[in-house]
């Protein structure tokens, strides 16, 4: 089951019982218009665009916007609360209880257990914390920090436009595919609940790592990066298609800032492997 944004739900149920689950969403920007209109013509369909845009969950988030804008390179400070023994005894722990579907994932993708553990505890503790913004949301508002009227509202230096445009397309790629997947599997774009940047589940796949990687580790027949199985899977895909190569330690490292462009964040994630 994926586990719902609870406070989106809420709102969802609210708007519904007051009959204005299609009405038209003022509190969100003007350049919604211009991005719902590109969606469609890059092959979403126009329906599905419509509805999602106008469900009464849809909320702009200035305060994403301006995080991504003045995003700062991670520090090992950052990552020191992963180094510790009650955060080794966790990870032990989750190995043991399952090691049958990551040694299933080692067979098939060649990726060592104890790195994907590692993910798995620096990503969401195991699974524990997997963030409180609508994934919809957190794509909607970015896509459109390039614009005069967003810049304006966050309150972002003019001196940021180039940064705001690059990353204005990235989200815009990111919620093309999001919204697909959904449309595809007939899932509510609101029930996805992740971090501020857009990544969701155990793994905290970005929508395009989820479309390139996401695996089905347990069998049901869909990919939910909110079950083990599935997480477990899907990382050990996403390693392997890093090049990760367990019988060659010089690849896991390449293959982990694949995941995370982070010096910090690969030593931590391989610290941890090895005390595992």
């Amino acid at each position: 089951m994926v586990r719902l944004c609870i406070a989106a739900f809420g709102l969802a149920v609210l708007g519904l019982l007051a009959g204005h689950a299609g009405a038209e969403n003022y509190n969100v920007p003007i350049a919604y218009t211009d991005l719902k209109y590109q969606l469609i013509r890059q092959g979403v369909d126009k329906d599905f665009v419509l509805r999602t845009f106008a469900d009464p969950r849809n909320r702009f988030m200035p305060d994403v916007v301006r995080k991504i804008a003045y995003l700062r390179k991670e520090r090992a400070a950052d990552y020191s609360h992963f180094l510790k023994p009650e955060v080794v005894a966790r990870g032990r722990a989750y190995l043991k209880e399952h090691r049958v579907k990551l040694h299933q994932a080692m067979s098939l993708y060649g990726v060592a257990p104890e790195v994907i553990v590692a993910i798995l505890t620096v990503e969401t503790n195991l699974g524990n914390i997997t963030g409180k913004y609508p994934v919809f949301n957190v794509f909607a508002s970015l896509a459109v920090m390039d614009t005069p009227e967003v810049m304006a509202e966050a309150d972002l230096s003019p001196n940021l436009q180039a940064r705001l445009r690059k990353k204005a397309a990235w989200a815009g790629r990111e919620l093309k595919i999001f919204l697909k997947y959904c449309q595809e599997n007939r899932l509510d774009p609101y029930q996805y609940c992740g971090s501020w940047a857009g990544a969701m589940g155990y793994a905290q796949f970005l929508p395009s790592s989820l479309a390139r990687c996401g695996k089905d580790g347990d069998g049901d027949g869909k990919v939910d990066l909110f079950t083990h199985p599935d997480a477990i899977f899907s990382i050990a895909n996403y390693l392997s298609k890093s090049g990760f190569r367990q019988e060659n330690r010089n690849t896991w490292r390449r293959a982990v800032l694949a995941y995370n462009n982070s010096d910090a964040y690969a030593d931590t994630v391989l610290r941890l492997a090895a005390w595992y």
